[in-house]
């Protein structure tokens, strides 16, 4: 009798050890799903100021450092909050990306890092290049947590029907560009001349590895890691239509034709929208960095 009950105390012992361990086994699934969807993943953040808060987020190779000093002169009257997209942050670092890296992965966590800041409320989002495309479709995903839109080039390819999209030659060409860039390939120097050269600064060479400029070439090269997210990423233009925030659609005067027309389709489809031209191309929001606050200043103003 006792050999009986020592066995059943064994078993019913085993049976809950088992039990405990598919429950933790379960719970640390739960969390690598998460995370592999950008949930409960902080992006790195840089807060300066005090007031409303207004998030940045840079292009998809210089990201956060792109903003430095625009984040300087708001935080006079506002918090600002940079963010650093997980793709720059995970090159520099010299770290993997989740093997489904998305776009939405970004905005996950990016709703991680605001919830963290203590930012649950309406932000005026400001966005160019990659960071644009990031924080539109935040918006158009959380459009209760936004104030104001301002997008300086977003690749938003996905508005572009799709037979203008395969007989606009540079538009296809950079698309096609982007689906090579996944996230598991380190990219090539080849890729990022090519990268460069399709935003319009053709004739770049490879420095050497010793010279003071490889740093300078390695880092951005590197971020392009991930960057098909941006052609794989989908959506309905009907959703810009139902967008019932202020958006301010932000041009270079000489930026490359595909960059225009996709501005030119957001613009056509937000229903509350205004458009800003600045002096330069594609990085006409860092190169024209005094017109672009001024006029950022009044758009946030008249919402207010």
């Amino acid at each position: 009798m006792q050999k009986r009950e020592l066995g059943n105390n064994n078993l019913r012992g085993a049976i809950g050890a088992t039990a405990k361990f598919l429950m933790v086994l379960s719970a640390a699934i739960l969390v690598c799903r998460a995370q592999m969807r950008g949930q409960n993943i902080e992006l790195e953040s840089f807060v300066e100021g005090s007031g409303a808060p207004v998030v940045l987020l840079g292009g998809g190779t210089r990201g956060a450092d792109e903003f430095i000093p625009h984040a300087a002169a708001l935080g006079r009257e506002y918090r600002t909050i940079r963010l650093q997209s997980l793709n720059i942050s995970r090159a520099r670092m010299n770290q993997p990306l989740l093997p489904d890296y998305s776009i939405r992965t970004e905005t996950a966590a990016m709703l991680w890092t605001l919830d963290k800041l203590g930012v649950r409320g309406p932000a005026d989002l400001v966005g160019h290049s990659l960071g644009a495309l990031i924080v539109l479709q935040f918006a158009l995903e959380h459009p209760e947590r936004v104030r104001t839109l301002t997008l300086a080039e977003p690749p938003a390819f996905w508005v572009v029907p799709a037979d203008e999209l395969s007989r606009t030659t540079d538009m296809r060409a950079m698309y096609e560009l982007l689906l090579t860039l996944r996230p598991d390939v380190d990219p090539t120097d080849e890729q990022w001349i090519r990268f460069r050269c399709l935003l319009g600064e053709c004739g770049l060479k490879r420095p050497y590895p010793a010279s003071a400029d490889w740093q300078e070439w390695v880092s951005p090269r590197s971020a392009l890691r991930g960057l098909s997210a941006i052609a794989t990423l989908k959506g309905n233009v009907d959703t810009l239509a139902n967008f019932r925030r202020a958006v301010l659609v932000v041009t270079g005067t000489n930026t490359v034709s595909f960059h225009r027309r996709i501005n030119e389709i957001l613009a056509s489809h937000f229903p509350i929208v205004e458009r800003l031209e600045l002096p330069g191309t594609h990085s006409a929001v860092v190169t024209a960095q005094d017109a672009f606050l001024t006029a950022l200043r009044s758009f946030f103003e008249k919402q207010r």
